[in-house]
């Protein structure tokens, strides 16, 4: 990611999302990073590197489809 990239999304990394990945968002964890819990068993969690310009996302879903699609969100998301 460029320092520009870095810079909007970290911006964005402060809103409260009420919807994600087409889910409610229920909770929001802001510890080491930005976790949004959708409804269902679904979740992503976004931690920018102090010293990379890089963001770590991890994520969790109830199947192997809604992971591709949920990864596949959360990627899109960084770069909007």
């Amino acid at each position: 990611m460029t320092e520009e990239v870095k810079a909007k999304f970290t911006e964005k990394l402060r809103q409260n999302p009420r919807e994600f990945f087409g889910r409610k968002v229920k909770e929001i964890v802001r510890t080491d990073g930005l976790r949004l819990i959708c409804e269902g068993s679904s979740w992503v969690c976004y931690r920018l590197s102090g010293t990379e310009l890089v963001v770590r996302v991890c994520s969790e879903a109830g199947s192997e489809q809604d992971l591709q699609k949920l990864s596949g969100v959360a990627e899109q998301w960084i770069f909007e």
